[in-house]
Order: C-alpha cells, then structure tokens, then sequence
C-alpha cells in the first residue's frame, strides 16, 4: 500500500461499522480480512488527522512521562477501565489523539459516557471507526466532529448505534 493512499470516508451513514460485517479472515486481533484491517487503518487515518491524528502507544507514554506521569502504568490503566479507545494494527497499539485533553494530556471526561455506551457492543476497532464515520442521528456529522459541541447528540446517537447492534 502505498504511503499517500487515501480512501474516501464510507459511505455507510448509520452509525458505526455493523457488527454482522465481520468475516473470518487473517487480521490477528479480529474477525476481519487483512486488507479489511488495512483499509479502515487508513480511513481512520484520514478522518482524525484534523483532530490531531492517530498516535502509537508508545508515543501516549512518552508525553505522559515528559508530564511527570507513570507512562506505562497511566495508559494501561486508562485501557483496562476503557477511558480510552485503541486499537491493534501491524503489531502496535494505537490511540486517537481527540479522547485526550489538550492541557494536561487526561482522558476527556465529556467522552466517557459514550465509550461505555458503545463498549459492551464494540470493539476498540469499531468504536474508533464510529466516531470517525458521518452518523444520520448527528445530521451525517461524524462523532469525532461534534464531541466538543454537541456531547449530548453524540451520547444520544451512541446510545442509538447500542440499541440496533444489539438488535
């Protein structure tokens, strides 16, 4: 795949990526056919560059530990009680840079209610792909756009997106 390759946003309006669209297939950490993996990596890519991009964990750690923080320690924690998204592609974990306040580099409080509405029906894939694709309860705006000044829409249509996945 080349470098400046760019795939346009999905087309799919609702929601987050459905559920059912899992396919066995040779990506390590899901159900997904790799080039599945590949091809989401790089429209998520494209679609959190405005909001500061996609970063490695290892980079999360690094500026956690430049603040004086327990980087490792800090961003594991943050993982296992889901205050923040991530996801496994080639072997790395990564983390969008939107779920973290600028100021002091902490989960942004205003995102938590909607990572535990979606939680239980999505996985870290699926939910960063949520809020990276145009949703029709958020008049075809995409969550990762909207968080900062309508939470309670994106809460709402996250609390949608819950209730027909697991329909």
């Amino acid at each position: 795949m080349q470098a400046n390759h760019h795939l346009s946003p999905s087309p799919r309006v609702r929601g987050g990526p459905a559920l059912q669209d899992h396919s066995p297939g040779s990506c390590a950490h899901s159900h997904r056919p790799a080039s599945a993996c590949d091809d989401a990596f790089v429209e998520m890519l494209g679609a959190y560059r405005g909001s500061g991009g996609l970063a490695r964990a290892d980079e999360v750690v690094a500026l956690l530990e430049r603040g004086g923080q327990a980087g490792i320690a800090t961003l594991a924690r943050w993982i296992v009680e889901r205050r923040v998204i991530h996801f496994e592609w080639l072997q790395q974990t990564w983390l969008p840079w939107f779920q973290f306040k600028r100021a002091d580099h902490q989960p942004a409080p205003v995102l938590q209610a909607v990572f535990a509405e979606l939680g239980g029906v999505y996985d870290g894939w699926d939910m960063a792909l949520w809020f990276a694709r145009p949703n029709s309860a958020l008049s075809g705006g995409a969550p990762l756009q909207l968080t900062d000044i309508d939470a309670d829409g994106v809460l709402q249509a996250a609390r949608a997106d819950r209730y027909i996945a697991k329909a």
